[in-house]
């Protein structure tokens, strides 16, 4: 999956929509949230939209950039089985500065696994 534009969250009315409404499961290293896209009419023919926060408190610019580069790779490699229609919200926690790949795609598809029952 090839993530462009049409595919990532970018307005915070989005992003508060999904924090508010949507349901949440947290790992080691990720707070997945994820609620369905509200125009119900378009809904199931739209892909997946997607949003990764990661605050201050984690670290300097060149290490949350990391971190985002990495979520976004493990997006493009995973992401394509979700349901369609659906906002996903991925927050990263503070120990995810100091994990590698492995672990941080480990935490990443548990946390799929339950986002998909």
């Amino acid at each position: 999956m090839q993530l462009r534009r049409c595919h990532t969250l970018k307005r915070t009315r989005e992003f508060s929509y999904v924090r508010a409404v949507g349901d949440s499961c947290a790992g080691r290293y990720f707070v997945l949230s994820s609620a369905p896209i509200p125009v119900v009419q378009f809904a199931e023919s739209e892909p997946s939209r997607f949003g990764i926060i990661v605050t201050k408190r984690i670290g300097c610019a060149v290490l949350r950039n990391t971190l985002r580069r990495r979520v976004r790779e493990l997006l493009r490699a995973y992401g394509e089985p979700l349901k369609k229609g659906l906002y996903v919200v991925l927050l990263l926690r503070q120990a995810a500065a100091t994990a590698d790949f492995p672990a941080l795609r480990k935490d990443f598809l548990g946390l799929l696994n339950r986002l998909n029952k």
